[in-house]
């Protein structure tokens, strides 16, 4: 073997060595729960989608304007969202279920309620606990429940 082809030879494996590997890097992945809620609705989507939860439609333009207008012209937003909550709830046009209605079948009651709201079924722990405060307040209204659905936190998410 001559010089020249072990000389190639050594230059050739040291060129080789010395590419670099190419890495592909698709970011950092998070497995996500199944139904987790990342996305906060804004004001004005809030209160559109509670319009809707309430009362299976969609919100009149009618509607739609005077909740934008008492918005736009308050500072406190958090405060104008839950008196729009509040009056929705307060509606004589809204039909609520009865307390008999929910006294009759509380289980079919708070799994309703959750998928109206939380758009899932409610976990064990939280059909016992909300069947423990249906027996032990049996004067609880589903305008009580209902508004304590629209205000928690998980319902400000999609």
């Amino acid at each position: 073997m001559s010089i020249r082809s072990i000389w190639f030879s050594i230059s050739f494996y040291v060129l080789c060595a010395c590419q670099p590997e190419v890495t592909y890097d698709v970011g950092t992945i998070t497995p996500g729960t199944e139904g987790e809620k990342t996305e906060l609705k804004d004001d004005l989507q809030f209160m559109s989608i509670a319009y809707r939860d309430l009362y299976d439609e969609e919100v009149p333009p009618s509607v739609l304007k005077t909740m934008r207008k008492a918005y736009l012209s308050f500072g406190d937003k958090e405060l104008i969202v839950d008196e729009v909550v509040q009056s929705l709830l307060l509606s004589p046009d809204l039909e609520l279920p009865t307390q008999q209605s929910i006294a009759s079948d509380p289980a079919a009651f708070i799994a309703e309620t959750y998928k109206k709201f939380l758009l899932r079924n409610p976990t064990s722990f939280e059909s016992e606990f909300w069947k423990t405060q249906l027996d032990q307040h049996p004067d609880l209204t589903a305008q009580e429940i209902y508004y304590t659905f629209m205000t928690c936190q998980e319902y400000k998410y999609y």
